[in-house]
């Protein structure tokens, strides 16, 4: 609120303007007092609870990537194939187990081809009319159509035909004929491999019987037996075959190269036959095997083991940053301290997750009890883990599904520690409530400033008219005596 009054004393000379502004703000101070430490620290402890939050909800995220299932199950593959040869390759899944198998590919999975020559004579020229394709089988099965345009020319063709969506593909190699004639070798690929993907047809209607080259050359009624096409002369049919590997001589088939549902906990993808030199008694190939064999990831298993213990102690130093307490000097706070100095809900955690860690036990073979001591995990004095990893390796080697099921198992440890910090950082779990409580105070501190200014504003404006009023009169006082010392 703007003051009526803008120099007080103007009147009689008195200085009255400083008497108001020293008075302003002795009671400016006085409000803010209540007020600025309030907001502050306020502020200061609700970065702090964000800081803790998020050093939670990071170390939560590591927790999870060890309490997923099957986090714990690393597994290393081996395969005894030649260095400088790749016949098969091998990703072992979150459910694989230790294994040994003699692997041979005998096939690679291939599509369905069909190729002929065409003379396309002087002009490469054809009548308008309609191709449809057709891929699959009763309610799988698939076409699509290409509309030949009247005088559209081979390699027209072939890029209207590759315009599709099921993954047919056209292809030209252009020669001559021993007469010199222009001729071309199209290809046609189904783009689906596998035994039972041996069904493309191309009828042919609509034709505009114009009298340039015929679109008869490329109707194809289907196969007959592995290679004949019935009633589709001129054409030449490759038939699309499985991929075939043997597993300790056991025949697998697939409709790819890529086996990921016949061998458990593994997906094996093909990528050359392995053929030898010499064939059997009867004249056969012989296929050479290769050896795969799986088993446990140590070194990958105590890397995750690893990555918790930092984890661990990263969350661990940051508590202990934010719960340093402040310093005082002639009784101020130097506020030189964490942002939770001294806090009782930090403190309280902190020894809550140490003392779980330290304290938890779990039951082995038997009634056997033991800890995370006996498994290499050590308790420093300062209050941070250690990893020892080769006494982590030993009892990974004694009992593997002992240490996975202690950590990450649905009762281990880590499981139990996600669960508790979950509290904490949960949406409406504690230090969300801690955290809208604090801006409820700052929000209520903010009220208070609010009106504290409406206050001074009026309480500037009482002040000018008493100081106002005084000059006045101290004015009248002094025109009085100076009349009075006039006339005497």
């Amino acid at each position: 609120m703007a003051s009526s009054i803008t120099s007080a004393g103007s009147a009689s000379g008195i200085d009255f303007e400083s008497i108001i502004q020293a008075s302003l703000d002795a009671k400016r101070a006085t409000l803010e007092n209540r007020t600025t430490t309030k907001k502050e620290e306020a502020n200061i402890e609700l970065s702090g609870v964000g800081k803790l939050k998020s050093a939670l909800e990071a170390f939560q995220t590591s927790l999870q990537a060890f309490t997923e299932d099957n986090a714990f199950n690393q597994r290393s593959v081996t395969i005894d194939q030649p260095s400088d040869t790749t016949y098969f390759t091998v990703e072992a899944e979150d459910d694989a187990s230790n294994m040994s198998y003699d692997i041979a590919v005998k096939q690679l999975a291939s599509t369905e081809k069909i190729s002929q020559v065409i003379n396309v004579g002087d002009e490469n020229k054809f009548e308008a009319g309609k191709l449809t394709f057709t891929l699959g089988e009763g309610d799988d099965q698939k076409t699509f159509e290409v509309d030949v345009q009247e005088g559209d020319s081979i390699e027209q063709i072939r890029r209207r035909i590759n315009d599709n969506d099921l993954g047919i593909t056209a292809n030209l190699v252009q020669g001559v004929d021993d007469s010199g004639n222009s001729v071309y070798t199209l290809t046609i690929d189904s783009g689906a491999s596998g035994s039972a993907n041996n069904n493309m047809t191309i009828s042919v209607s609509g034709q505009s019987g114009s009298g340039a080259q015929s679109l008869s050359f490329f109707e194809f009624a289907g196969r007959e037996g592995d290679d004949a096409a019935v009633g589709s002369d001129g054409w030449k049919h490759t038939a699309a075959k499985d991929a075939i590997i043997t597993v300790d001589g056991t025949e697998v088939h697939s409709e790819s190269n890529v086996f990921d549902e016949q061998i458990s906990g593994i997906t094996l993808t093909a990528k050359k036959v392995t053929t030898s030199d010499t064939t059997d008694a009867d004249g056969n190939p012989v296929y050479n095997t290769y050896n795969l064999s799986i088993a446990e990831d140590y070194d990958a298993v105590t890397k995750k083991m690893e990555s918790f213990v930092s984890a661990y102690n990263t969350l661990m130093s940051t508590m202990d940053d934010l719960y340093e307490h402040n310093t005082y000097t002639d009784g101020e706070n130097n506020y030189d301290g964490g942002e939770l100095a001294g806090d009782s809900m930090l403190r309280s955690l902190q020894s809550q997750i140490q003392n779980f860690v330290t304290s938890f036990g779990f039951t082995g073979e038997g009634a056997n009890r033991t800890s995370i001591y006996n498994m290499g995990v050590e308790f420093n004095s300062d209050g941070t883990l250690e990893l020892d990893s080769t006494a982590f390796k030993e009892q990974l080697s004694d009992n593997f599904n002992l240490v996975v099921n202690a950590f990450s198992g649905e009762d281990g440890m880590l499981s139990k520690l996600d669960s508790m910090v979950e509290e904490y950082t949960k949406s409406g779990g504690l230090l969300s409530e801690r955290e809208d409580e604090l801006n409820s105070t700052i929000s209520d501190v903010e009220a208070e400033e609010s009106e504290n200014e409406s206050y001074l504003e009026q309480y500037e404006e009482s002040l000018r008219q008493k100081y106002a009023n005084l000059d006045t009169m101290i004015s009248g006082y002094n025109s009085s005596l100076s009349y009075l010392s006039s006339v005497l």
